[in-house]
């Protein structure tokens, strides 16, 4: 099959940028509890253009991946295509909790319990037909204390698909059921169920927040991921949002009005600041600071990774308010934690990965009762390239002229 791989990083040497299109064998199920997918679609994440570009951040993180490099992607939807025997009862547990909602769905169950359906031998081929899937993309230990105590985003030893472990940038990918969620046809968009991954770390930054319904928010950084968070703070209940982003030179503050602040603001943004341009950095901070009888915002959420917008989001919070935080730094930054957290009483949240299931239980109930269908009639997908011509999906992101794209296999 066809993969798009990243070779591993070798120390002392520069780690070559861009990907390789190779050949690979079909992964196929070993274990009991192995589904193998057919990719449909698999969507670029920020984190995927980060490793194409060898960002430092990111080398250390794959120093230990396979000599032969590892497939990139970690946002995909596809088809059930194997399952082992465990697996199979997983996935008929699920099917069984879909009946429940839709009818077509309990003429296939009728009265079968889970390991009746799970034996059934056309199960596989009713899956494949009917249902779209996707999965947690962070394979957890189940072992350490954090996933003792239900807190698998922090397994320490984690192992992220598309940067430590074989991704969905392929034709084929096998993945835990454990780890696995299907969607009935139509339930939810293949093209938004190709990149919930995504849709959940923005989801996962607003659930960390105490409550956003009624507040004042800044969205520090509009990348993918800060336009999904606008959109999930809106439909959360918060009253106002402010939004940054910075463009790098006239054309890209041309592009960044008409992409990224006509989808912010289709999305629930009131106002938008190009942050690179002195007079709207200075208003931004005058607006945001007459929030709540000139007290700041409530809280800020910072998608950007940008040390200018930690200066930022320091600059803009009230008093007590909340600092989270997903954009992803390079290199390390001094803070005067006197001055900036402490005797603010400021709350600060590193927000990683999505929590497990919650998080995956919010954004589908959130995307089935109308974000979905806001972000494809927002035109959310702006590129579907086929997986052997990732290179022209990528720099249409690099350039400015991509918002999501979906690789096709």
């Amino acid at each position: 099959m066809k993969a798009v791989i990243k070779q591993k990083p070798q120390m002392y040497q520069a780690w070559q940028k861009g990907f390789q299109l190779v050949e690979r064998e079909m992964p196929t199920v070993q274990n009991p509890d192995d589904i193998q997918f057919k990719v449909v679609a698999a969507g670029i994440c920020g984190t995927d253009v980060g490793i194409y570009n060898s960002k430092d951040s990111l080398k250390n993180s794959m120093a230990n991946i396979s000599p032969d490099g590892v497939t990139i992607g970690h946002e995909f939807c596809g088809r059930i295509t194997d399952a082992g025997a465990k697996a199979k009862l997983r996935l008929a547990n699920q099917v069984i909790q879909k009946s429940k909602e839709y009818k077509e769905i309990k003429k296939f169950v009728k009265n079968r319990t889970a390991a009746q359906v799970a034996k059934d031998k056309s199960f596989i081929d009713y899956l494949n037909k009917n249902f779209i899937a996707t999965a947690e993309m962070h394979i957890t230990c189940g072992e350490c204390a954090q996933c003792k105590l239900g807190d698998y985003h922090v397994c320490t030893k984690t192992v992220i698909r598309g940067l430590h472990g074989d991704g969905s940038y392929a034709e084929y990918i096998v993945l835990p059921a454990e780890n696995t969620l299907i969607f009935k046809n139509g339930e939810i968009p293949e093209e938004i169920v190709g990149f919930m991954d995504a849709i959940g770390n923005a989801t996962h930054t607003v659930q960390v927040l105490k409550s956003i319904k009624g507040k004042t928010v800044a969205v520090l950084g509009l990348g993918v991921i800060g336009l999904m968070s606008v959109a999930i703070a809106k439909g959360a209940g918060a009253k106002k949002i402010l939004v940054t982003d910075a463009s790098h030179g006239e054309n890209t503050h041309e592009k960044l009005e008409t992409l990224k602040f006509k989808m912010a603001r289709s999305l629930g943004a009131d106002v938008c600041y190009d942050v690179s341009i002195p007079e709207e950095k200075k208003e931004f901070y005058k607006i945001a600071k007459e929030q709540n009888h000139g007290a700041g915002v409530d809280a800020v959420l910072e998608m950007s990774g940008s040390y200018h917008a930690y200066d930022d989001a320091f600059n803009v919070v009230r008093m007590g308010g909340e600092i989270a935080l997903l954009g992803l730094t390079s290199g390390t930054l001094p803070v005067d934690f006197s001055k900036h957290v402490i005797f603010p009483g400021i709350t600060i949240h590193g927000v990683i990965g999505r929590r497990v299931w919650s998080t995956w239980d919010i954004m589908t109930e959130i995307l089935k009762k109308g974000l979905a269908k806001r972000f494809m009639k927002a035109g959310f997908v702006t590129h579907q390239v086929p997986l052997v011509d990732y290179d022209k999906g990528f720099q249409a992101i690099i350039n400015g002229d991509a918002l999501k794209v979906l690789l096709r296999p």
